[in-house]
């Protein structure tokens, strides 16, 4: 595919089938975010613990149950919603918590997400696991990140082989935000 299909074929996917995710395909996709343009320092964890995962998960569903933002709540109130949609691999972006870390780390996950999409994935870009880092089991789950002194997840992509989606989502709009001033 041409870099322009892939973009076109990218989509966010909420369903993933119980499949791991091939070794050597994923280091290739998670390689392609340390190419991405930065100003600054990020890391990069991939996580296929599915015991992490699901405690990430779980976290993070009780962050948007407490959040006070009307669309987390109504999501999470959902009948057997879980916010990184049982994907195999969940990647976290973090960085320092002073900088430009949420530009860094999102550059980086276009080029995971399109890599991704180019080998057969499905993804979908979260900020949700961020939830998981802000009560009482932050410190806990930084540390078995095994993350840099400073730094916090970010964002994150959760990977695998696109299941049947049980949650539907609104489609996504096109939206009309480009001018040209010559």
């Amino acid at each position: 595919m041409s870099v322009f299909e892939v973009i076109e074929n990218r989509k966010s996917v909420r369903s993933y089938l119980d499949e791991e995710v091939n070794e050597e395909e994923l280091k290739k996709i998670v390689e392609t975010g340390k190419k991405a343009p930065q100003a600054g320092e990020f890391q990069i964890t991939v996580i296929q613990n599915k015991n992490l995962i699901a405690k990430i998960n779980d976290l993070a569903l009780t962050g948007m149950k407490n959040s006070g933002n009307d669309f987390l709540v109504e999501r999470a109130s959902i009948e057997g919603y879980q916010p990184l949609y049982n994907a195999p691999v969940l990647v976290l972006l973090s960085a320092p918590e002073e900088g430009h870390g949420d530009i860094n780390t999102a550059l980086a996950s276009e080029n995971i997400i399109l890599a991704a999409t180019e080998l057969g994935y499905g993804t979908v870009y979260l900020v949700t696991p961020t939830l998981a880092f802000l009560g009482e089991e932050r410190e806990g789950l930084l540390k078995e990140l095994n993350l840099p002194n400073g730094f916090i997840p970010v964002n994150g992509i959760a990977i695998g082989k696109e299941g049947v989606e049980t949650i539907q989502s609104p489609p996504a709009e096109d939206i009309d935000n480009i001018n040209y001033v010559k």
